[in-house]
């Protein structure tokens, strides 16, 4: 044993530069392995504590991330006549509108005509459109409205009825990175259609990025299935409810606020945990808009409150407000977030009699 000592020995003096080398490259490596694993450890509790939409910067009010199998949106509407639903293509997740995407996202964006195939379960584009009685075509269009934030009317009605053609794209359209910006098409259901319980067609929509944009800025495809139906609502009103879980903790949360009718309805939280989405405000608020000023909550400290306008006659039934963390905290138990974000206090129009 002393032998195999002194022979150690004599190499470490014969050979001093090379053993601390070799000694040097083991303790770097080790460091390494354990900051990759710790770096990775924090990546995953990163992915799994954030918020609940989409972490791409690449999202819509109603289109979703999908590979395979595509979501379907089942709108209801208490009007008549032909039926407008806006969808958005946005360069933010929904639930963090302050954080852009960085690079421009060029993509393409595609409105489909499809009818439910019940022997494949698949939606298949149409070959055929009934005529309505007076023999016209039934009304099914796309339509852009909003180019980067800016209202346009440039672009006029495209059918997605007329002979051999049920589908209509916008090629090269772009988003550009660094400013919250979407992009906004309207797409119409024929009135026949909105009349019926169980609907016959349905709109397929999709936002599909370039490959480049996919790598530069890590998005992904969006699409849905739309369908609209008329409710029979035999009384009007309007409430609002938060979508939240007990068991999970996110970054932002949706408030939907939906109804018929016409009148005004109270949006209200505490600020001094929840902020409203600036985007929702930019959209609806302002001088002549449909959403008030915020306000003091008379006795409740750090609350505030704006009033929405709605009215269903409009084709507006159903509103989409997000609220954020204003400050870190987790609700979850018996702190749900409705705790500290409300809809209350409906009131509706009464009609003036001469």
């Amino acid at each position: 044993m002393k032998g195999r000592i002194k022979n150690i020995y004599k190499k470490i003096i014969k050979y001093p530069v090379t053993i601390w080398m070799v000694v040097s490259l083991l303790i770097l490596s080790s460091m390494y392995m354990a900051f990759a694993a710790y770096n990775g450890t924090a990546i995953v509790k990163r992915v799994v504590s954030t918020q609940a939409s989409s972490s791409s910067s690449f999202s819509s009010n109603y289109m979703e991330v999908y590979s395979t199998n595509i979501a379907l949106k089942s709108l209801r509407t208490t009007n008549e006549g032909d039926f407008i639903c806006p969808v958005t293509v946005c360069n933010y997740d929904q639930l963090d509108p302050t954080s852009p995407a960085k690079a421009l996202i060029n993509y393409t964006f595609t409105a489909e005509l499809v009818k439910y195939n019940e022997s494949t379960g698949e939606y298949d584009l149409v070959t055929t459109v009934q005529t309505k009685e007076n023999d016209t075509a039934k009304t099914f269009y796309v339509q852009k409205i909003m180019d980067n934030n800016q209202t346009i009317s440039s672009d006029g009605q495209h059918s997605l009825n007329s002979t051999g053609s049920f589908s209509y794209t916008y090629s090269f359209e772009s988003l550009e990175g660094g400013s919250t910006l979407r992009d906004t098409y309207n797409i119409c259901f024929d009135a026949t259609e909105v009349a019926k319980d169980v609907p016959d067609f349905f709109i397929r929509v999709s936002a599909i990025p370039t490959s480049e944009s996919q790598q530069q800025s890590g998005v992904s495809n969006l699409a849905s299935v739309i369908s609209i139906s008329q409710g029979r609502t035999v009384e009007t009103g309007w409430h609002g409810s938060l979508q939240e879980t007990s068991t999970t903790d996110y970054d932002g949360y949706n408030l939907i606020i939906e109804g018929s009718g016409a009148g005004t309805i109270d949006i209200l939280w505490d600020s001094s945990k929840f902020t409203m989405n600036p985007v929702f405000v930019e959209q609806y608020g302002g001088v002549g808009g449909k959403l008030s000023g915020e306000s003091d909550v008379t006795g409740q400290t750090g609350w505030k409150k704006r009033t929405l306008k709605v009215d269903s006659a409009n084709g507006d039934n159903r509103y989409v407000v997000q609220f954020y963390k204003a400050v870190s905290g987790t609700y979850t138990g018996a702190e749900f977030p409705s705790k500290y974000i409300k809809c209350e206090n409906y009131i509706q129009d009464t009609e003036v009699t001469p």
